[in-house]
C-alpha cells in the first residue's frame, strides 16, 4: 500500500509532463535555442563590418577597446536628522549618490567613494544645516538641495585628491514631523 501512494503520484506527474510536452509549441519559447545556436556558430569573425569601417575607431588611446559607460550608484547608510531652520519642525532625509562612467572605472570610484563614507556624511551634515521647510516640502527645493549636495561634495572630493566624478545626488527618502 505504500508503495501504492508513493508511485501512483509519481506517474500522474510524469503522465502529465508528458502528454503536456505534446500539445505545447516548443518554437520560440526561450528554452530551445538550435537556431540562435547555428546562426552564431556560422558567423566569421570579420562579418559585420563595412568595407570602409575602421576597427581601431573603437579602440581608445592606449589600444585597449572603450568600455561602454554605465550607471553605478551608492546609497549613504545614514539617515541626517535635524530641524528645519524656520519651522522649528523635524525632519530626516536619506541619500544616494550615482556617477556615470566607464563600467570598470564607474565601479572603482563607488568602491572609493565607500571607503570614505563617514567622511562623505560628516561632509553632508554641514551643508544640509541650513534646511527649510520649503526647501524641503517642494520640488524645486529638493533640487537645489541635491545640488548644493553635489557640488559640495565634488568640492570636498578635488580637495582630498579623488576625481570629482559625483554626477547626480538623489533624496530618497525624506519626513518631516
Amino acid at each position: 500500500m505504500y508503495y501504492l501512494q508513493l508511485f501512483v503520484p509519481a506517474g500522474l506527474v510524469i503522465l502529465m509532463f508528458a502528454i503536456g510536452h505534446q500539445y505545447v509549441d516548443v518554437d520560440y519559447s526561450g528554452v530551445y535555442f538550435e537556431e540562435a545556436l547555428e546562426e552564431v556558430l556560422e558567423a566569421k569573425a570579420g562579418e559585420g563590418l563595412d568595407p570602409g569601417e575602421n576597427v581601431s575607431e573603437e579602440l581608445g588611446e592606449d589600444g585597449l577597446p572603450i568600455l561602454p559607460p554605465k550607471y553605478n550608484y551608492l546609497k549613504i547608510e545614514n539617515v541626517f536628522q535635524g530641524r528645519l531652520s524656520d519651522t522649528q519642525e523635524l525632519f530626516s532625509l536619506e541619500v544616494a549618490i550615482a556617477t556615470f562612467q566607464t563600467n570598470v572605472s564607474a565601479d572603482f570610484f563607488i568602491k572609493g567613494i565607500y571607503e570614505i563614507e563617514s567622511d562623505m556624511v560628516a561632509e553632508i551634515s554641514t551643508i544640509i544645516l541650513d534646511t527649510t521647510s520649503q526647501n524641503l516640502s517642494s520640488v524645486e527645493g529638493r533640487k537645489l538641495i541635491t545640488d548644493k549636495i553635489m557640488m559640495g561634495l565634488n568640492e570636498y572630493l578635488a580637495e582630498e585628491g579623488f576625481d570629482p566624478d559625483i554626477h547626480y545626488v538623489y533624496i530618497i527618502n525624506y519626513n518631516i514631523i
